[in-house]
């Protein structure tokens, strides 16, 4: 439910004194509180009906107090209280209000006060008639400094907010934008298994084109030749990535840099070595050697460090590849030794035959071990892409899908998928779960770029 924050109107009077009532502070005019000034006065309004009201005064140069502030108890813990004392607070620093006076007597008021807008204790007032609670005989005499809070609010925000996010991680934290990864061919599907794989320079650029409008803000590219076969050929990358920008020129591009065709450091690096604008933004690093049913992708640490080197020296971010927990060991010892640096990007890729399994405990496990400023994007292998996109959206990371990790749309393999409906599947559950799609700039900053 959305409430409203507007100045008080002029037969809004008997509707402030019943938001007041509740709290046995309805008795206006009195010898505690005198007539009230409805021009500083605010209301909150939910439907079309007063639930909240806040006053202030202003007491002289530099200084001001509030007045009266409630909430309907019906509707506490909906962040109306909240927002009235923030724009009483915003008209008197505008008005060159410093210091700022407030008087409570309700025990969890007080600290709230202190809690949420830095306020001290500074006195108590006696009370001069029931006002308030009743067994209470005085006021509690609060101060706050207007300036400092509001020099340090934009900071104490990023503060708060990145600490739920790193420590309280759950559907309902306010997680960064989503950065969503498509895999858009990969190395095995072929147009006999799905006629929706794009495997010319041209369905590729188009695919891209169509995943970015669809919420992609990351490509992960492989080449394929005439015949339609995985291709390290750098001239057939530089083709594609200048074709993307041309069209999207803010999307990340991310070659590979695969070992699961050839081995060799020079075919697997050629692709780092391309000119402007066809050099891409990122490129896969795959952390060790793994085994899948179609055989076996052989990345030696040699390899793997000649290649996080050669990204390095070329301005190329990698895209740390993860099938299992020793590649995140390895990952660390490339940043202890300077091979890598700054914030990092790792996809976690689930449910392959002979590494980590597609499980809530592995994806938390391998979470866990990442090392500090890291970013990582969740992936799962066939049938388990769906259950792992969805379990990186609750867990508060990145999402990587594609034709690459799965051609089926469903768990039982009777709906040929293709890029574009991936996609806007993951859009729609984010949404679900208040994970906005990131805007390229952010996505960029997000990924180190």
């Amino acid at each position: 439910m959305n409430f409203t924050i507007n100045p008080a109107g002029a037969g809004d009077r008997e509707s402030i004194l019943n938001v007041m009532r509740p709290f046995n502070m309805h008795h206006v005019p009195s010898v505690e509180m005198g007539e009230l000034d409805l021009s500083c006065f605010f209301v909150a309004r939910l439907r079309g009906m007063i639930v909240g009201a806040a006053g202030y005064k202003i007491l002289g140069p530099g200084r001001g107090k509030t007045t009266l502030l409630g909430v309907l108890p019906e509707y506490s813990g909906m962040g109306i209280g909240k927002a009235l004392q923030q724009q009483r607070m915003r008209v008197m620093h505008a008005a060159g209000v410093k210091k700022l006076t407030t008087n409570a007597d309700r025990p969890d008021t007080i600290l709230w006060y202190k809690k949420h807008f830095g306020y001290r204790e500074v006195g108590r007032l006696k009370k001069l008639c029931s006002f308030g609670i009743e067994d209470v005989d005085h006021w509690t005499t609060l101060e706050t400094d207007l300036e400092a809070y509001f020099s340090e609010i934009e900071e104490r925000e990023r503060g708060r907010l990145a600490y739920i996010i790193s420590n309280d991680a759950h559907p309902l934290a306010p997680y960064p934008p989503l950065i969503i990864n498509v895999c858009l061919t990969g190395m095995i599907p072929t147009r006999t298994q799905t006629p929706h794989v794009p495997l010319s320079p041209e369905e590729i650029i188009e695919a891209a084109v169509e995943a970015c409008d669809a919420g992609a803000r990351m490509v992960h590219l492989h080449a394929r030749d005439s015949r339609g076969l995985p291709t390290p050929d750098p001239a057939l990358y530089d083709r594609i990535i200048r074709g993307i920008r041309r069209e999207r020129p803010q999307l990340i591009c991310c070659a590979t840099t695969s070992g699961r065709n050839w081995s060799d450091f020079e075919r697997r690096s050629a692709v780092l070595y391309l000119d402007p604008p066809g050099r891409p933004d990122m490129a896969s690093l795959t952390l060790g050697s793994l085994n899948f049913l179609s055989g076996a992708s052989t990345n030696s640490i040699e390899t793997v460090e000649r290649l996080a080197m050669a990204m390095k020296e070329q301005g190329v971010r990698p895209e740390l590849e993860v099938f299992d927990s020793g590649m995140i060991t390895l990952a660390k010892y490339l940043e202890r030794n300077g091979v890598i640096r700054g914030r990092k990007y790792f996809n976690l890729l689930l449910g392959n035959l002979n590494t980590a399994p597609a499980t809530i405990g592995s994806l938390a496990s391998l979470v866990a071990s990442l090392p500090a400023d890291s970013i990582w994007a969740g992936a799962g292998i066939g049938q388990f892409q769906l259950s792992m996109n969805v379990a990186a959206l609750v867990a508060g990371g990145h999402v990587r899908v594609g034709i690459e990790d799965s051609i089926y749309y469903d768990s039982r393999k009777t709906i040929l998928a293709n890029n574009r409906q991936l996609i806007e599947r993951v859009v729609r559950i984010a949404a679900e779960l208040e994970r906005p799609v990131a805007p390229f700039a952010e996505a960029r900053a997000l990924a180190g770029l």
